[in-house]
């Protein structure tokens, strides 16, 4: 005897082929979803060219596609401290208007939503030239590493090291703290023992250091907030 094939109510038929087809449908707003993320995210270590449109200050500028990038690794004096406007001066005159490459870290984002990248460029006979190391050697900004984007941190502080020594640019009006400082060793920025980010840092990440001196030559940065 044949069987008859089983029917539904109209309504009851449309919810079934919607279940029955839901992992095609799944599949392909997940793939979607990815596609739009590799857009967004390249993938890890890649580089991507675009252009700069304006620059903000000494360490940020917006690309060409709306984005604002800070740089990886430096920091820049802020407005109304001093060599702010030498600084953007500086970073203006080596990327405004040009096509620049990004190199990405582990994390490409702050908690700002900005881009995060080494920035390079090129000269006029195809050298590369790292603009982030540029601003740190010739003393406009200090070196300000946040893990886990520390890719060139060991280059940087070296290069610091060397403007320090040199009294260029900024390190020719700054006064490091003679008091001990309290360096964070998860983050390799030191504070004023009055900072209150100093309460968030944890004992076996606590590091008391004689003064800024020592911490600036072991390698960690001044907080931007305390100056120390």
């Amino acid at each position: 005897m044949k069987r008859s094939r089983q029917t539904f109510p109209p309504k009851l038929q449309r919810r079934f082929n919607l279940f029955r087809f839901s992992p095609m449908l799944l599949l392909l707003l997940l793939f979607a979803i990815v596609s739009q993320r590799q857009i967004l995210l390249p993938p890890k270590g890649s580089k991507v060219a675009l252009k700069v449109v304006k620059v903000v200050d000494g360490d940020t500028v917006v690309l060409s596609d709306g984005r604002t990038l800070r740089y990886i690794g430096v920091d820049a004096p802020e407005r109304g401290q001093p060599f702010y406007e030498a600084a953007k001066n500086f970073n203006r005159k080596l990327v405004q208007g040009r096509v620049v490459e990004l190199e990405f870290d582990i994390e490409r984002y702050d908690h700002y939503g900005r881009l995060l990248a080494y920035v390079f460029i090129r000269d006029a006979k195809g050298k590369r030239i790292f603009v982030n190391a540029e601003l740190v050697s010739n003393g406009f900004a200090k070196v300000y590493t946040k893990p886990p984007n520390v890719r060139y941190a060991d280059l940087l502080f070296r290069l610091q090291e060397e403007a320090r020594e040199k009294r260029k640019g900024l390190w020719s009006v700054y006064k490091p703290s003679r008091s001990p400082v309290i360096a964070n060793l998860r983050t390799k920025v030191f504070h004023r023992p009055t900072c209150p980010a100093v309460r968030q840092i944890s004992p076996q990440n606590r590091l008391r250091l004689p003064n800024a001196e020592i911490a600036l030559e072991r390698g960690f940065s001044p907080c931007r907030e305390c100056q120390p």
